[in-house]
C-alpha cells in the first residue's frame, strides 16, 4: 500500500516491527485453569465437540476460550460484562499453583456434555430400537429364542 503522501510510486522501505500480545496460546491445563474446570472436563468437551475451538490438540487460544465464555454466560442470559470480568480474574490464575474451579463455568460446561450424552444416547437408542424389530421379524430371532432357553 502506497502512502498518499509520498511521491507516486514511491514507498519507503524500512523495517517493521510488530508487537505480539503476551501468553496467548494455552495448553490443556492451563485453558482448563483459566476457565475454571479441570482439564479432564476440558478435554470431554474436546471429544465432545461442544466447548471451545482448539487451535491444535490440546492448545487454546485465549480469545477462543473468551468466546466460549461469553457463549455460555449469553445461553444462561447473563450479563457479558460479568463473563469479561471473570476472563480479567482467570489471567491471575493461569500460572499459579492453586486451582479454584468457577462454579458457573462448572455448571454451564455439565449442562453443555449432558446435552451431547443424551443427543448420543438418544441415537444409539434409536439404532438399538430399529435392531430388535428388524431381527424380531427374522428366522433368526427364533434360534436366539430357542438357543437362550
Amino acid at each position: 500500500m502506497v502512502d498518499a503522501s509520498s511521491p507516486a510510486g514511491q514507498s519507503e522501505q524500512g523495517p517493521t516491527v510488530y508487537t505480539f500480545p503476551g501468553k496467548s496460546l494455552l495448553n490443556r491445563e492451563e485453558a482448563a485453569r483459566y476457565l475454571g474446570i479441570t482439564p479432564l472436563r476440558l478435554r470431554l468437551l474436546d471429544i465432545a465437540r461442544c466447548g471451545p475451538i482448539s487451535l491444535s490438540p490440546g492448545r487454546y487460544r485465549i480469545d477462543a476460550l473468551d468466546l466460549y465464555r461469553s457463549e455460555l454466560f449469553l445461553k444462561a442470559a447473563l450479563p457479558v460484562e460479568e463473563a469479561s470480568r471473570r476472563a480479567i480474574l482467570a489471567q491471575a490464575k493461569i500460572d499459579s499453583d492453586h486451582f479454584e474451579p468457577d462454579p458457573f463455568m462448572e455448571m454451564a460446561t455439565q449442562h453443555d456434555l449432558r446435552d451431547v450424552m443424551a443427543f448420543i444416547g438418544g441415537r444409539v437408542a434409536i439404532i438399538g430400537g430399529l435392531v430388535i424389530v428388524v431381527l424380531s421379524h427374522t428366522p433368526l430371532s427364533r434360534i436366539l429364542t430357542h438357543t437362550l432357553k
